[in-house]
């Protein structure tokens, strides 16, 4: 029996009069690769916000590992285990490759605030271990080379790449994809379908990922939840959902729902 990692129970947002997300079911278990789609404005990316903790929900409640999460605060979210990237990189942009996925480990270091301001005591050691850690999680993939780089000066395939190395500097549980393949060709789209899933079976975390890209998502997901004006209307495997006569016509259009293909603008 699978153990699960996250699980949202009837989650909810409003904004107003305005109901962003409603009675949310979903789950995702340990070691899975969920995928969650609908057209734009259909509150994909407010279900992220909610359970990073950046929203508090106006109803239900979220799960991680067992315990809830609401209101706890985003800093506490990532330290409990959830990682996050964002459909508009943000990367540190004044930084290097390497500094980018070293300050993320900063979270694990034993330093105090005291220390690391004086670079005194621990400092030193922290520092030189979160580098180590760095250049081998870059070499993973296959960064390493252009670890001395600002990194905004990586092409946009390796920026989406460094973007997922950062996230799990922060070594999460649940990683969480905000559109990955956005503004990718197909080619590095198809390169990135088969990172998620490496990463998954690497580091052994759970993902749940948002795309509008169907070849990745029906390519990758074992399962597959759709948004449409923030409720959910349908959920199941990648077979079952582009052969749902409503995905189809919310989402997927005919000609999609028939191949499994299509975008979303």
């Amino acid at each position: 029996m699978s153990t699960t990692t996250l699980e949202l129970k009837k989650a909810g947002i409003r904004f107003g009069g305005l109901r962003a997300v409603s009675d949310l079911d979903l789950t995702v278990n340990e070691g899975g690769l969920v995928g969650l789609i609908g057209p734009n404005g259909a509150g994909k990316t407010t279900v992220f916000n909610l359970i990073t903790g950046i929203y508090l929900p106006t109803e239900g409640d979220i799960h991680f590992q067992g315990r809830s999460v609401v209101g706890i605060g985003p800093t506490a979210v990532a330290a409990a285990g959830i990682g996050r990237t964002f459909q508009n990189i943000r990367l540190f942009q004044g930084l290097t490759v390497l500094e980018n996925v070293t300050v993320a480990m900063h979270r694990h270091t034993q330093a105090t605030l005291f220390e690391h301001v004086l670079r005194v005591g621990r400092h030193a050691r922290d520092e030189a271990q979160a580098v180590d850690e760095g250049r081998k999680l870059l070499d993973t993939f296959g960064l390493l080379s252009v670890g001395d780089q600002n990194a905004d000066s990586l092409p946009y395939g390796l920026r989406r790449r460094l973007e997922i190395a950062r996230a799990l500097a922060t070594r999460p549980k649940l990683l969480l994809l905000d559109e990955p393949a956005a503004g990718m060709n197909p080619s590095e789209a198809d390169d990135l379908m088969h990172l998620i899933r490496w990463v998954r079976d690497t580091f052994g975390v759970s993902i749940l990922l948002i795309e509008h890209h169907m070849p990745v998502v029906m390519g990758i997901c074992e399962r597959i939840t759709v948004l449409d004006h923030g409720a959910r209307i349908a959920e199941g495997t990648p077979d079952q959902i582009k052969r749902d006569p409503v995905v189809v016509e919310a989402y997927l259009g005919t000609d999609a729902g028939a191949q499994g293909h299509g975008t979303s603008a």
